[in-house]
């Protein structure tokens, strides 16, 4: 056992020490990296060195390394070299420097990646891949460096000319410059500019480059970038893919498009446009697919807007756009003409926008789409479904309206969609579906129906569709049959609808002779429960007529109310010993000075006879009482007590006969029930010291000197 501990300590001193004169042949730290066989990769972290690693590994990762004090070099990186490795990134390994020779031995090279190297020297790097020493490399990925500026010759190396891919994305440059020089890269196919801070996009006059796809999606322009040299000829004349999004372009028009010959697919979701202009993409003869989402200030779409005959799809989902008539008097946009000039349109996405449910306006958008195969209204605000919206549709094969608030519709609404396979109705307010909801041809074509999480109603309505989810062939989502559940009555509420289960004999059609005997039963009951009542509540009924009778007297003016005059204080003040200061300094001086006499009980209550009986004697002597609020006076049991009391009061004498002042806001942590009754039932005056308070002291007053409700009963 010794022996072992010896020679393992003294190999792992050789270890350290051969892997970094590239001695050791079989040494590999697999603490540190993990290799997959089947994929031919491996990735190592948490080292200061680069180590040897399985001959089968054609894939490295060099992941958060510490390298910032080594020589990144070709010495450095000779454990790896033999492998033939076709892949190699560097990612977070804080590289300050590399060699030129680093990358000379990677002659089976075809993917490099550095990202996360924010300390690497873009200028080492340049000079770096000038050495490199193959002609298979196709990929190149500088992402997520940080880097402010970028020498715009870095793959002008002949080496590089077989380049495919350019990314470098997630750094900070303002410009980027395509020379001259680009005009070699024959074969590059994608450049990859997203996530930048790039304003202006700089061409020589001379470069045309042959990409199919430009990323310039998260940086900052403002406009589309032109690609038309002095002469007007297209600079990009392969380019099939343009991505923009999430940039501030505020304006298109035709002319932004011009020089783009081959362009298929352009992308401007999350930017700035207010308005989309008449023939914006007429420019582009071979224009497939639009996505444009996200555009939240998007107000006004002119009747000519997405004129292209060969435009094949339209993504414009959420961007909360309302297709209805008018916006401040003007048009948002001509529902007639919207889609007329797209006869090739197959697929449209209106996700998350506003769409009216009158009888015309989606018939006269969708009026000319013969060739629509893919339709999206998900949560766009439906709540019917008129037969003509959908008339013209005849080759639709999927239709979305989930997240709706649609109930039902016309048994002949889809019966035009001859090409029918999927319609998804999820999370609408679909009670019930009968024989007659779907065509047979319809149920007979369709592979797919979603209608999970709708409020089904398990009544003997329902029978048809219970009987048809068990039994169809139809795919009714991955959900079902867990999400279809019974929302009504309530003994079924919670319920799966396939365990539904009536009776036949509770489900059979009722007998007319029964349901007019029924109703003619509880006419009956009804007049005889009514007797019996008049019998035995003759009371109430004639003290109900006396309230009316003292209503109509005060109207004409026979009934004589309380005033203050019959009473010995015009008000009973109930407030908290924390407020009194106010009341004393303020709130008395005020109405006394208004010829207002106030029953206050520190001042009036008799020494020696207990506080209730004072309370409840000097409070019938007084014609109202004032309740001055605050935290404080939640607080108090003895003001709580009062409150109540004050509820008895008003309960016999009205509304009128408190009045109530918030000297400081009750919080949620001093409400009390009572209170908030209080509070909730009886108009209260605020306080505010400052601008207002004279308002506040004169409607106190009038408020104090206003008569009762008519007595002897409480409204």
């Amino acid at each position: 056992m010794r022996q072992f501990h010896l020679i393992f300590l003294f190999g792992s001193v050789l270890q350290t020490v051969n892997t970094r004169i590239n001695t050791a042949d079989d040494f590999f730290p697999k603490s540190h990296c993990t290799c997959n066989n089947d994929s031919q990769s491996a990735i190592c972290t948490g080292l200061d060195y680069v180590p040897r690693i399985p001959k089968f590994v054609k894939r490295l990762e060099l992941s958060h390394n510490n390298f910032s004090d080594v020589d990144f070099s070709r010495w450095f990186v000779s454990n790896i070299t033999k492998n033939n490795i076709q892949e190699f990134k560097l990612i977070g390994n804080s590289i300050n420097y590399i060699e030129n020779d680093v990358f000379v031995d990677f002659v089976s090279l075809k993917s490099l990646t550095i990202s996360d190297e924010k300390y690497l020297n873009a200028t080492s790097l340049k000079k770096a891949l000038n050495f490199v020493n193959t002609t298979r490399l196709k990929k190149i990925h500088l992402y997520g460096n940080y880097w402010k500026w970028f020498p715009f010759d870095v793959f002008k190396a002949i080496s590089l000319r077989q380049l495919t891919t350019i990314s470098l994305e997630e750094n900070q440059l303002a410009t980027f410059k395509f020379p001259d020089w680009y005009t070699e890269l024959k074969n590059l196919k994608t450049i990859n500019l997203s996530e930048n801070n790039i304003i202006h996009l700089i061409l020589d006059d001379n470069v045309t480059l042959l990409v199919e796809k430009l990323n310039l999606s998260r940086n900052d322009f403002v406009r589309i970038p032109t690609f038309c040299n002095k002469m007007k000829r297209s600079q990009v004349p392969k380019l099939r893919s343009l991505i923009l999004n999430g940039n501030a372009i505020r304006y298109l028009y035709p002319k932004c498009f011009s020089c783009m010959p081959s362009l298929q697919n352009i992308n401007l979701h999350a930017n700035r446009l207010t308005v989309l202009r008449n023939n914006t993409f007429s420019e582009l003869p071979q224009l497939k697919h639009v996505f444009f989402q996200f555009n939240y200030q998007l107000k006004t779409i002119e009747p000519t807007a997405f004129n292209s005959t060969s435009l094949i799809s339209i993504h414009f989902g959420y961007n909360n756009f309302r297709f209805d008539k008018t916006n401040n008097n003007n048009s948002r946009f001509n529902a007639e003409q919207i889609f007329k000039h797209t006869p090739s349109l197959q697929f449209l996405d209106l996700t998350n926008n506003y769409l009216p449910s009158d009888k015309t306006t989606l018939g006269l958008m969708f009026a000319h789409l013969d060739e629509m195969k893919y339709l999206i209204l998900q949560a766009v605000c439906l709540t019917e479904l008129h037969p003509n919206f959908f008339r013209n549709l005849t080759s639709l094969e999927k239709i979305i309206l989930q997240g709706n608030f649609i109930s039902s519709w016309a048994p002949e609404t889809f019966d035009n969609m001859r090409s029918i396979k999927y319609i998804n109705l999820r999370n609408n307010l679909i009670h019930t579906l009968n024989k007659s909801s779907l065509s047979q041809n319809i149920l007979y074509q369709l592979e797919k129906m979603n209608l999970a999480k709708n409020p089904f109603t398990c009544t003997c309505d329902l029978m048809w569709f219970r009987n048809w989810v068990r039994t169809t062939k139809v795919n009714l989502s991955l959900t079902f049959p867990q999400e279809y559940i019974c929302n009504f009555p309530a003994e079924m509420r919670g319920r799966l609808v396939i365990e539904y289960n009536p009776t036949p004999k509770s489900c059979e059609p009722t007998n007319l002779f029964i349901v007019i005997a029924t109703i003619l039963s509880t006419f009956t009951f009804v007049v005889i429960v009514v007797i019996l009542l008049a019998y035995k509540c003759h009371t109430y009924i004639r003290n109900y007529c006396y309230i009316m009778r003292l209503h109509r007297l005060r109207k004409l003016g026979y009934l004589r109310l309380n005033n203050s005059d019959d009473f010995e204080f015009h008000a009973f003040v109930v407030y908290c010993d924390a407020d009194r200061e106010w009341v004393h300094s303020e709130f008395i001086k005020r109405m006394e000075h208004e010829q207002i006499k106030l029953c206050v009980h520190h001042r009036e209550f008799e020494p020696g006879v207990p506080i209730t009986e004072n309370i409840d004697k000097y409070m019938n002597k007084s014609w109202k009482v004032v309740i001055i609020m605050s935290n404080d006076f939640a607080s108090s049991d003895w003001c709580q007590w009062e409150c109540d009391y004050v509820q008895e009061r008003r309960r016999r004498q009205g509304k009128d006969a408190c009045v109530l002042i918030m000297l400081k806001a009750i919080d949620a942590y001093h409400m009390t029930s009572g209170i908030r009754s209080l509070l909730h039932t009886t108009p209260y005056l605020r306080y505010k010291k400052g601008i207002g308070e004279a308002l506040f002291w004169q409607a106190l007053v009038n408020t104090l000197r206003r008569p009762l409700s008519v007595p002897p009963m409480a409204i």
